[in-house]
């Protein structure tokens, strides 16, 4: 590991220059290495390992001069670390959401609400309703109470429960 006497964090030193290595970038070169893209002596040839962000520590063991990797013309990039199930398939070419997060249809939507108010077929009765105006579940939400009105749905405390 790169022991930093100077930081909180572990950094690679090359020529009195520090380039702090925070999670982000660990995580990019432990992919790097494990990809053969590169070692554990040298960093991977990203942008964000650019020594213009690091920090010039003189002998004096104080930072006396800092290039902002703001001002270079290199984009830094963003990474983003994806949940294991969405990429365990690489011959996946659509993304699927697990199963638990799929949307009711509008029927069991509407029946789950007769059942939770205890009520005798007064929301699966607007079933026909939604489906001719093809209203999926997502789309409620966004239902003006206009809309509610003219899909059947005409007293308050309806609209709010739906």
């Amino acid at each position: 590991m790169y022991k930093c006497d100077l930081h909180s964090t572990p950094c690679f030193i090359q020529d009195g220059r520090h380039l702090q290595l925070n999670p982000s970038r660990l995580q990019l070169w432990a992919r790097e290495i494990i990809n053969k893209g590169t070692t554990y002596d040298i960093p991977p040839s990203y942008p964000v390992f650019d020594m213009k962000s690091s920090v010039f520590i003189n002998k004096n063991n104080s930072a006396t001069q800092m290039q902002n990797s703001q001002t270079s013309n290199t984009p830094t990039p963003i990474f983003i670390q994806l949940p294991s199930q969405v990429y365990q398939n690489p011959t996946n070419t659509h993304l699927e959401l697990p199963s638990s997060s799929k949307l009711p249809s509008i029927g069991e939507f509407l029946n789950n609400l007769d059942l939770k108010y205890n009520c005798n077929n007064i929301y699966a009765k607007f079933e026909d309703a939604f489906l001719e105006e093809e209203i999926t579940v997502n789309a409620i939400k966004d239902l003006t109470d206009e809309q509610l009105q003219k899909l059947g749905v005409v007293k308050i405390g309806w609209q709010k429960n739906i």
